[in-house]
């Protein structure tokens, strides 16, 4: 449970924080968002977090009124208050308020930012690898970081019920996509290959590609369904999943169904570069 939290100017308790019913977020899912972290008490990667979000917003027109130091002041305000180490962020910015549940007024958005413990993922996930469920869906807008997850939190809460699977992963006219919270890679041979068009552009994946190339070729192109029998590895990448191994995809076997070379390469470049961070 969060101690404190920040909202629309305010620092305060989180069971005192209340958003209005009228707010766009509430009423069309109207907003955007970003997910952060720390990494040896540094928010990690914070300046490419901040433009994706400013970016975002100017899409869907909400006026991002708070400065990058301002919102990194007020993180770090609320990592002491909720007496936390290494954190985990959620900022959010909604259309805010409106009279008639449609028009926005760009320039009174509701703002708010979450801080809690970060949890990292059990190592057993990065040691034996995760499966995937296949889902057909491409998401609206897909290069902006917006709040609209209704496909994912109806598929992940409905077939998870039935089917043990990690992530779901968006395919679309026989091409592969994303998943619902990463984005997707895979190694055919030495090259590492991730979908350009149609998904989010990672602050993570980013990252990983230009660590990658110190290694291996990379290619960013459409990934075609009937090129995975080809695939020898295959990996997730996320702000709170790092570079996590994909050994299954639906009933089928990635490579000989464990974490690859190439991909444990990756996982410790990226351990190495974030324990210096």
């Amino acid at each position: 449970m969060l101690d404190f939290c920040y909202l629309n100017g305010k620092i305060l308790p989180f069971n005192k924080a209340v958003i209005n019913l009228d707010d766009l977020g509430m009423l069309r899912g109207y907003g955007v968002f970003e997910v952060l972290k720390t990494v040896n008490n540094k928010i990690f990667l914070f300046d490419e977090h901040f433009m994706r979000l400013k970016n975002s917003a100017e899409f869907l027109g909400i006026k991002l009124s708070h400065k990058k130091s301002e919102i990194e002041e007020i993180i770090k305000k609320l990592i002491i208050k909720n007496k936390i180490k290494e954190a985990a962020i959620r900022i959010v910015l909604t259309g805010g308020r409106s009279l008639d549940a449609i028009t926005l007024n760009s320039k009174t958005p509701t703002f708010y930012i979450l801080v809690s413990e970060y949890k990292p993922l059990n190592e057993k996930l990065f040691k034996n690898g995760v499966n995937l469920k296949t889902v057909s869906y491409a998401r609206d807008f897909s290069e902006f970081k917006t709040t609209n997850y209704i496909k994912a939190v109806k598929e992940i809460n409905s077939r998870q019920r039935q089917e043990k699977f990690f992530e779901i992963l968006y395919v679309s006219d026989g091409k592969i996509l994303e998943c619902s919270t990463s984005n997707f890679f895979v190694f055919i041979g030495d090259k590492l290959i991730t979908p350009e068009e149609g998904v989010l552009k990672g602050i993570t994946r980013n990252f990983v590609l230009r660590l990658a190339k110190k290694y291996f070729d990379t290619e960013e192109r459409d990934l075609k369904i009937e090129e995975m029998p080809y695939v020898s590895e295959a990996f997730l990448s996320a702000t709170n999943k790092d570079i996590l191994p994909v050994v299954k995809i639906d009933n089928k076997t990635i490579g000989d169904g464990k974490p690859g070379k190439n991909t444990k390469k990756l996982m410790k470049a990226l351990k190495d570069f974030t324990e210096k961070y």
